[in-house]
């Protein structure tokens, strides 16, 4: 389910949902204020820099893109191993998606998101239900860094820095707890965060966020083989991203005329089927190409489909990156 459908969903419910809210705050408020307290303890790794990076908010505000792009600055200092969860899988086990940059596994014995990072960056990726199991894996491969991607809300790790991403499509002053909104965590954590970082810092008009602006640019379009091609006149778009809508505003706002599109939940793992579906639904709209984002294109890598890539542009990222180090 996409989150704009959950939205909707909430806004209806809202009602229902509100008492289970109220329970799911008072939990989040009492963990960390027994964290804070010491009365729980975080565990503290020696020998290596941890560096944690999530968002309040439940769902996609730009964090795997940000981890990507420390991960490649940081890498100019030491080992660094990205770790990500092993959602949707149900998989405990603790996987090396890849070594240095060398790939060892692949969707859907992974996540997609997982093997899109280790795709794109030169280092080592783990994905890992457990966090603490992948942490301990990472040292033993002597990493000097470690980057948790989606990891804010894991108060049982000490950090040494925390970074938090926040987008304006989920404003953080009007927000409700899980389910009747998308807060995960309560406010406050924000003021605990070393860095935050802001996708479309202007959609903050009533509260001055002290934080650094990031933006997404388009790369392009690329083929199978990752060769940047020419802007196509048009194109029958699909994705399986939790929001679906941003992607078809970046095409359509790069240039490209979409004929028709086709949303899968989030994560969607392609069949044959699906695929033969979209070539009639390419050659009924007498598309140019066939779209799609990069994170749906690692799970099919189809010589007949092309993808839509973009880049992230932080302010100030060697200040950054100092700060972190």
């Amino acid at each position: 389910m996409h989150s704009e459908d959950i939205k909707k969903i909430q806004r209806i419910a809202r009602p229902i949902l509100l008492p289970f809210s109220l329970l799911y705050g008072g939990f989040v408020n009492l963990r960390n204020a027994l964290y804070d307290k010491k009365i729980l303890r975080k565990q503290r790794y020696d020998n290596v820099k941890i560096i944690g990076v999530g968002n309040i908010a439940a769902g996609g505000v730009g964090k795997t893109p940000v981890v990507m792009k420390l991960s490649e600055a940081i890498s100019k200092y030491g080992k660094v191993c990205v770790v990500t969860g092993n959602y949707p899988t149900k998989d405990k086990r603790v996987h090396v998606v890849s070594v240095d940059g060398n790939i060892l596994k692949k969707p859907p014995v992974i996540p997609d998101e997982a093997y899109m990072i280790a795709k794109k960056i030169h280092a080592t990726v783990i994905s890992s239900k457990s966090r603490k199991a992948a942490i301990e894996l990472a040292i033993g491969l002597n990493m000097n860094y470690i980057i948790l991607d989606d990891a804010l809300h894991k108060k049982n790790i000490e950090k040494d820095a925390e970074i938090c991403i926040v987008d304006k499509e989920k404003p953080l002053e009007d927000g409700f707890y899980i389910p009747a909104g998308f807060l995960r965590d309560a406010k406050s954590a924000l003021k605990k965060c070393n860095i935050t970082i802001c996708f479309n810092k202007t959609g903050y008009p009533k509260k001055k966020l002290d934080c650094y602006e990031a933006i997404f640019q388009p790369i392009g379009v690329f083929n199978n083989v990752g060769e940047k091609i020419g802007k196509p006149v048009s194109a029958f778009v699909f994705c399986g991203i939790g929001k679906p809508m941003s992607f078809l505003r970046d095409v359509e706002n790069f240039g490209i005329e979409i004929k028709g599109y086709r949303f899968f939940e989030d994560h969607h793992i392609y069949s044959r089927r699906d695929m033969d579906n979209l070539y009639t639904l390419q050659k009924k709209h007498s598309a140019k190409l066939l779209l799609t984002t990069y994170k749906d294109f690692v799970k099919i890598e189809n010589e007949n489909v092309c993808y839509f890539d973009v880049d992230v542009k932080i302010e100030k990222l060697n200040s950054i990156i100092k700060g972190l180090l």
